[in-house]
């Protein structure tokens, strides 16, 4: 009897790990989602440099697949990979588009969501990163104008992408409330401060996070 308790303790222990480190898609279901091309992580370019926030067997890669021709030219084109370095796949989650215009007049509220745009409309990735809590999603940034940073919700396996309002980037993750918080700038009466805001992984706004910050 006692060893019988300890294998269903273990299988337990195993069922909560596998429900918190595996990709949430796993347990999705597969009505709404996409194919995507499972590969082998050697036919992922070997000039894809992996990013900092890798977590366990999951890390981001970005690759720039077509170099800018040249200054004020538009921006590389680049290809952003989720490997799972564990068992040695990969897919590829998005190829930028410097030609893509920005759609900070959807997102023009104080308190605005992000929008839904098409994964043909990634305008930059100068950086990715896996989301907080669920390492099927990436979150990409680049600053294709020389200005704002745009900053992008992307879930492949759903075929999804989502523009947050921010415009100075991620400033921190929080893994534990799945909480993206990403900053902004305006102006006021006394010039320009930033603020930063909380996001969901749904590019919902959740709450301001602190108060102004001066330059």
């Amino acid at each position: 009897m006692e060893s019988n308790m300890k294998k269903m303790t273990i299988v337990i222990v195993v069922m909560l790990v596998m429900a918190v480190f595996m990709p949430t898609h796993a347990f999705a279901g597969s009505k709404d989602s996409v194919e995507v091309d499972l590969l082998d992580i050697s036919e992922m370019p070997k000039t894809a440099v992996r990013q900092e926030n890798a977590h366990f067997q999951y890390a981001v890669y970005v690759n720039v697949d077509k170099p800018a021709s040249g200054e004020g030219e538009m921006d590389d084109v680049r290809s952003v990979w989720l490997a799972n370095e564990r068992s040695g796949t990969v897919i590829k989650v998005c190829v930028t588009n410097p030609k893509t215009e920005a759609q900070w007049n959807k997102m023009s509220g104080k308190d605005a969501d992000g929008v839904s745009v098409a994964l043909t409309q990634i305008a930059a990735a100068d950086k990715a990163m896996i989301a907080p809590g669920d390492v099927s999603k990436v979150i990409v940034e680049g600053c294709p104008d020389g200005r704002n940073i745009w900053t992008y919700i992307i879930d492949p396996y759903y075929g999804t992408a989502i523009q947050l309002p921010s415009t100075e980037g991620v400033v921190s993750l929080d893994w534990e409330k799945k909480e993206i918080i990403a900053a902004s700038y305006g102006y006021d009466d006394d010039g320009r401060y930033s603020v930063n805001k909380a996001y969901s992984l749904d590019g919902k706004f959740l709450r301001r996070v602190g108060e102004k910050e001066r330059e």
